[in-house]
């Protein structure tokens, strides 16, 4: 499977997607994503910047990321250790549910640093919230190294950032 850009014909399917994920954290304790993020404004504006990749599997959307330069205002205070040119913001890794526990999640991310590196972007940054215990296993075992913790409107986030290349000099 090799994940593709999003269309807009994908937003129904994508929309579908948050809210099977938001269930299935709920399901578990995990309140970090709900009816007013992510919604469907930022979903669409997403798909119309083209920076989100999907990932099908017979013709089902089983899984999306988006990665751009968007650094969430939020991370003002954590240290990363690169410049902020340069630097790839990744947000909204979703795998569904029934499609959990295959690694597709590592392989969305192995996606997102290739395109990094061929945009000539040096680093990958985001943040994942301190009660899911699945997303802060993953980007640890990633090589992602923690940046300190950012405050959102749902609680304390953990920045990670992941070196993938040198970064060029102005």
């Amino acid at each position: 499977m090799v994940p593709v850009p999003a269309s807009s014909e994908d937003i129904p399917s994508l929309l579908a997607l948050t809210k099977a994920c938001v269930a299935r954290m709920r399901e578990q304790g995990i309140d970090q994503w709900d009816d007013f993020y992510p919604d469907e404004t930022l979903i669409t504006a997403d798909v119309a910047s083209g920076t989100v990749h999907v990932l099908q599997q017979d013709g089902e959307l089983i899984g999306c990321v988006t990665v751009d330069e968007k650094a969430d205002p939020n991370w003002k205070g954590l240290a990363w250790t690169t410049p902020d040119d340069g630097a790839a913001a990744v947000h909204r890794l979703m795998i569904h549910p029934k499609h959990q526990g295959r690694r597709l999640a590592k392989h969305l991310m192995l996606h997102v640093e290739a395109i990094a590196k061929a945009n000539g972007q040096h680093t990958l940054r985001l943040d994942a919230f301190t009660q899911n215990p699945p997303s802060l296993r993953l980007y640890a075992s990633l090589g992602h190294t923690r940046t300190g913790t950012a405050q959102m409107r749902k609680g304390a986030f953990v920045g990670f950032e992941k070196v993938i290349g040198l970064p060029t000099r102005s």
